[in-house]
């Protein structure tokens, strides 16, 4: 079985990056949905940060199908909740209530802006080489892996507002993005054969991070 799906690594991540394009189709129309925007913010930021992290430590073209197409979609959806804020409120060019009330929201913001910061101080200690390439891949990994915590603390706002207010999210397109991480965890694990490899933390939390969306939107 395990052969068979390493026969077909680039197939399966084509139908992950399928079915999360598919389910932001279902999410950008619906208009019932009423987006978190500092979630959405900090996935548009996050998701492009945690995409090149990924490529760097040396994924593979099926694992960086579905993270990209969700970094360009996240910074889409994030854009049309900055748009719908600047116009109910053109006095303001940054919407005063994105700044996080919730301690937790703001370290989440601040721990993607000190990853981005140390990733790209490490690349200009490599290219200056004040840093060795080995130096580099342990800094590359370090970065990832808290890129890959900030998730948990980024889902943080949208999980306590769809708890508070279910209608604010609608089921099927966080089921529809849940089975697309579930593909993209089977083929993270077929092309390493290792569960706890590094490139598995991102599919599988947002497998399971989506999974609670998905149930508390369902409720609506």
């Amino acid at each position: 079985m395990l052969e068979l799906i390493q026969d077909n690594l680039l197939l399966l991540g084509v139908i992950a990056g399928a079915l999360q394009l598919i389910g932001y189709l279902f999410y950008i129309s619906d208009d019932a949905i009423d987006p978190n925007p500092v979630t959405w913010f900090m996935f548009a930021y996050g998701t492009g940060l945690l995409t090149i992290l990924e490529w760097d430590k040396e994924a593979t073209i099926p694992e960086l199908i579905l993270p990209t197409v969700c970094s360009v979609l996240a910074i889409y959806v994030s854009y049309r909740c900055w748009r719908t804020a600047r116009n109910s409120n053109p006095n303001h060019w940054w919407p005063r209530d994105w700044w996080p009330e919730d301690t937790w929201e703001r370290w989440s913001f601040i721990s993607d802006i000190l990853i981005t910061i140390g990733y790209i101080a490490a690349w200009g200690l490599t290219l200056s080489s004040l840093l060795t390439d080995d130096a580099k891949e342990i800094a590359v990994f370090v970065f990832l892996f808290l890129s890959v915590l900030s998730t948990y603390p980024a889902f943080y706002p949208i999980i306590r507002s769809t708890w508070n207010k279910p209608e604010r999210e609608a089921a099927l397109p966080w089921i529809v993005w849940s089975l697309a991480y579930a593909f993209l965890s089977l083929v993270t694990y077929a092309t390493h054969n290792e569960f706890w490899h590094i490139l598995m933390f991102y599919p599988v939390s947002n497998l399971l991070l989506h999974i609670v969306i998905a149930v508390l939107a369902a409720r609506r």
